[in-house]
């Protein structure tokens, strides 16, 4: 093993995803990717069929960020919905990495078969139903690429915000944020409170962290994102992004292992829900990822917590996570004991997709909580005209 599969691999234990796309590939691996798929496991079951990527929007637009980068937006749901739920993706992925949630929580009641328009409090001429915003972040999925080498959880908090003012720059919000999404949730919060406290009925913080704890995996290697083996890391990936792209191809069996491993934790993911995932990592390219790893390792967002107090929140995260462990998600739990917290048996990194029957049903439960608290708390109080 090189040097340089050494040091992408240490980035690896901490973010997975440059781990993923530097690791070697070898005939053993190609036999394991082999039985995997034929496994009947993986090859059968829920999700085994599912045709990602292929449900239209109501509608599509861009959205010109503060600093002139395009994000790309698209909504499902009438512009009449009682909420409006923004869901922010994570590092190395793209909106559609909220597939289930797209498909799952569609139509009246969420999707479910629980409380109908009586939870508002008022006519039940006003629907029930959400209407969902899903943006691809910057630099990811069809969002264009951003001026900074290396945007800040300030930057991307900035992006949420200014996607809002164009989506939804009246009435109640949910914001669901995963992973590094929920960064950004934490940033727009920590930067701008009073919205919080005048727009937001609720929040959802999924496998994310408030900041970087130490960790038995990854506090030996990364405790802050000013180790100097991050900024190794991040010229090495920027100066030989071409090459390391050339050795994709080659390392593909590798990829797709590293990519089930550290994404997914249950035996029976279907192999076709790997290859999603495995190709929104390969078409975000390695210099893009190695852009987010300092701002990603240096945030602390503990400062923001605060502003979450009494809005209706819901903390999910995998029991087996190796890139964002539960401890991170428990310190959030503690810092706001009236949050929901639930801890998804055997589910890795990825809940929204690997749990998805779990995650909407907590997802569920937030969304009527916080059309309560709607009717209760932010009905009689001005909204703000911008995010």
């Amino acid at each position: 093993m090189s040097v340089l599969t050494k040091v992408f691999g240490a980035v690896g234990v901490v973010g997975g995803i440059v781990g993923a796309a530097a690791l070697g590939g070898v005939t053993a691996q190609r036999v394991a990717v082999r039985r995997y798929r034929n496994s009947p496991s993986s090859s059968g079951g829920a999700g085994a069929d599912e045709n990602y990527d292929a449900i239209d929007a109501d509608r599509t637009y861009s959205v010109v960020a503060s600093d002139g980068v395009v994000l790309h937006v698209e909504e499902v749901g009438r512009l009449d919905a009682a909420l409006t739920v923004i869901f922010v993706h994570g590092w190395a992925l793209r909106m559609g990495s909220w597939h289930y949630q797209r498909v799952g929580l569609a139509g009246p009641d969420f999707g479910g078969d629980a409380e109908s328009g009586h939870l508002l409090g008022r006519s039940k001429a006003i629907s029930p139903e959400i209407r969902m915003v899903f943006y691809d972040q910057r630099s990811h999925g069809r969002s264009s690429r951003g001026p900074s080498a290396h945007p800040t959880i300030g930057v991307l908090a900035q992006d949420l915000a200014d996607v809002i003012a164009t989506a939804a720059p009246n009435g109640p919000l949910v914001i669901v944020g995963h992973s590094m999404g929920g960064m950004a949730l934490l940033g727009l919060a920590g930067a701008d409170d009073a919205f919080f406290a005048d727009r937001v009925a609720g929040v959802g913080l999924i496998a994310t962290s408030s900041t970087q704890l130490p960790t038995a995996d990854i506090g030996r290697i990364f405790l802050r994102g000013s180790n100097p083996v991050v900024k190794v890391v991040t010229t090495v990936a920027t100066r030989y992004s071409g090459v390391l792209e050339r050795s994709r191809a080659g390392t593909k069996d590798a990829i797709w292992l590293a990519t089930r491993v550290l994404g997914f934790a249950r035996s029976d993911v279907p192999g076709s829900l790997v290859d999603y995932l495995d190709e929104m990592l390969s078409d975000t390219p390695i210099e893009v990822i190695a852009d987010f790893i300092p701002g990603v390792l240096a945030h602390d967002q503990t400062a923001a917590l605060p502003a979450l107090a009494g809005i209706p929140t819901l903390i999910l995260c995998g029991d087996t996570d190796r890139i964002t462990p539960p401890s991170q998600s428990q310190f959030i739990a503690d810092a706001l004991p009236q949050a929901e917290y639930v801890l998804v048996e055997k589910s890795g990194h990825l809940p929204m997709m690997e749990a998805w029957s779990e995650t909407n049903d907590a997802l569920r439960r937030l969304l009527r909580r916080s059309l309560r608290y709607a009717n209760d708390r932010l009905s009689a109080t001005p909204v703000s005209s911008t995010a």
